[in-house]
């Protein structure tokens, strides 16, 4: 289904099908960054969802959406080693 539809998109002619999606990617963006100060909103989740969108067309946006990646993956492994480090024997001495 997904694959039928992909075909089905990549038909519609260039000039439609990209400021289409230019103005879909850039509002999800803007709701997304919207988003990191209202509390209501899953700002990074939408940030992230409207770089996908906007790397369906744009190789620029691509590259945004892989460097976000790799920023997330760096920031997910540090939590995890911060988490899996000895304690600081320092804070540790109350005597």
């Amino acid at each position: 289904m997904m694959e039928t539809l992909r075909r089905r998109w990549k038909r519609v002619p260039a000039p439609v099908r990209k400021p289409l999606v230019l103005m879909v990617g850039v509002a999800v963006v803007l709701t997304g960054l919207a988003g990191l100060a209202l509390p209501i909103l899953p700002g990074w989740a939408l940030i992230f969802v409207g770089f996908a969108i906007l790397a369906t067309e744009f190789a620029i946006a691509e590259r945004v959406r892989d460097w976000l990646i790799n920023k997330v993956k760096q920031a997910v492994t540090t939590a995890k080693q911060a988490r899996r480090a000895p304690p600081d024997s320092a804070k540790h001495k109350h005597k």
